[in-house]
């Protein structure tokens, strides 16, 4: 990663990096109505939460939670009001102790899941590739939300939402690429870019077309962007074991930590 950085300082870099994209995908958010998240410093969490939709776990979630602020546990919960909701408790490995794990459980929280967070250096390298990806455009970004919409079936996104939200999908920041075979989708991803810093999201590969090596295409055309628009490191965040995971370790990346979501009402 350049410049050695200690795995405590890595993981911040990334923590910080991940509440941007956070907000920005609170702002770019395809639901029908606009999400209002909020984010808020109670003691040293970060509190997050999304008032158009209590029940997202994405989007109502506490960071930063350990030993420290386990006597303000009850002034963090009463910042989500939902009576049918709660929030959920995004825990890295350097809070997640005896002490913040036994307050959690014995106010109903749970571990549920667990993600790993990776990083890698941007490499303007690019493979050769068969594949013809294209870099979302103006023109093409509703076509682009329609293939988002595809990749979830019975998730219909209203003409209206579309209008609404297109134009965040072709900003600098905010790049998205799509590869197409025999006329079909194939795969897609993105590219957010925030203070020098580059993070890889929302890779997906349409089932008939796993396999071909869509994505590995994608994460180094990503790697190779972010090396070109001056990105000093890029993250990004699997679930562990999966074919992305391996994917992203085969492309550079390098596991720097895995968190665990405690959530309530298992």
């Amino acid at each position: 990663m350049g410049a050695y950085k200690k795995p405590i300082e890595l993981q911040a870099n990334i923590e910080r990096m991940e509440l941007e994209l956070t907000k920005w995908n609170a702002e770019r958010s395809l639901t029908p109505t606009k999400r209002q998240v909020e984010a808020t410093d109670v003691g040293g969490c970060v509190l997050l939460q999304d008032r158009t939709d209590p029940h997202s776990m994405y989007y109502n979630r506490i960071k930063g939670f350990g030993a420290g602020d386990v006597p303000r546990l009850q002034e963090i919960l009463a910042w989500y009001p939902a009576s049918d909701a709660a929030p959920c408790f995004d825990m890295t490995p350097d809070r997640t102790g005896p002490e913040a794990s036994r307050a959690l459980a014995d106010a109903g929280f749970l571990p549920a899941e667990q993600l790993a967070f990776m990083a890698a250096e941007p490499s303007d390298a690019e493979a050769a590739t068969s594949f013809d990806i294209r870099l979302v455009t103006e023109r093409t970004a509703e076509t682009f939300i329609r293939w988002i919409e595809a990749s979830s079936p019975g998730q219909p996104i209203a003409d209206a939402t579309v209008e609404r939200t297109k134009g965040y999908f072709w900003q600098p920041h905010f790049r998205n690429y799509m590869i197409e075979i025999d006329g079909s989708p194939a795969a897609m991803a993105s590219l957010f870019l925030h203070g020098g810093e580059a993070y890889l999201a929302n890779d997906y590969t349409f089932e008939a077309y796993r396999g071909r090596g869509c994505q590995t295409a994608l994460i180094r055309r990503r790697l190779a962007d972010a090396a070109r628009l001056g990105a000093k490191a890029v993250y990004t965040d699997v679930v562990f074991g999966t074919p992305s995971h391996a994917n992203m370790e085969k492309a550079g990346f390098r596991t720097a930590f895995v968190n665990t979501f405690w959530c309530k009402g298992l």
